[in-house]
């Protein structure tokens, strides 16, 4: 079941993808409707990854046997998500 939510939401990313890639390649791009459709896309896979992490957290941490190597890799992941 969890694997059905987090497919539906890369579905909907795609979607939200090939439309953005319809009204650039179209020539005829609203302007803010682009940027509303690209903030979405955005914003969809940000939900994702949290979606993702909450339903996979334990078993990432059950991989790594060295906490040491899982606190490093995810402070990289954090690090990066925030940085611009």
């Amino acid at each position: 079941m969890p694997g059905d939510v987090l497919v539906h939401r890369i579905n909907r990313i795609q979607g939200q993808l090939e439309a953005l890639k319809r009204i650039v390649t179209s020539g005829e791009a609203d302007c803010v409707k682009t940027i509303e459709l690209a903030k979405a896309a955005s914003n969809a896979i940000k939900k994702f990854a949290q979606a993702y992490v909450e339903t996979h957290l334990d078993q990432c941490v059950e991989q790594k046997l060295a906490v040491k190597d899982l606190h490093g890799e995810m402070r990289k992941v954090v690090h990066s998500s925030f940085s611009l």
